[in-house]
């Protein structure tokens, strides 16, 4: 049967904000979460499995590090702390195993800053993709 049956599932107005949400940033796709730690969550499980690792920001707000020791870790994903706004220390944290580099700019709560298209040409370089957690800057870059 098409259409929408149950709210949690889909509702058109989730659907409609996820479409403009795409068309405005020019993506395939937009999704919608209840909360960001719920997109965090997603994100993880989409893009990681069992031995994979991550670099974090030393700044991290704290319901992304307890997400990433309580919940990632038990999971058997691996993560380093780096400070992000130091490129060379962003390097040094990647392992072979790193599949991703996650940065928050300006940092939540402590407003620390990353230059994105430095930390994103050192996590391509190591066939990482680069997360950007962006709780209070806009999406535009």
């Amino acid at each position: 049967r098409g259409g929408y049956e149950y709210s949690r599932s889909a509702n058109p107005t989730r659907t409609a904000l996820e479409e403009n949400l795409a068309a405005l940033e020019g993506g395939r796709r937009g999704l919608a979460f209840a909360s960001g730690l719920a997109a965090e969550d997603c994100l993880l499980r989409t893009l990681l499995t069992p031995g994979d690792h991550v670099v974090i920001p030393n700044d991290a707000y704290g319901g992304t590090f307890r997400l990433f020791a309580k919940v990632a870790a038990r999971w058997g994903v691996e993560f380093s702390v780096a400070d992000t706004s130091d490129v060379a220390a962003v390097r040094a944290a990647i392992t072979p195993r790193t599949k991703a580099v996650w940065v928050e700019t300006p940092s939540n709560p402590l407003l620390g800053i990353t230059d994105i298209a430095a930390v994103a040409q050192v996590a391509h370089q190591a066939g990482a993709r680069l997360v950007v957690d962006n709780t209070f800057a806009s999406p535009y870059l």
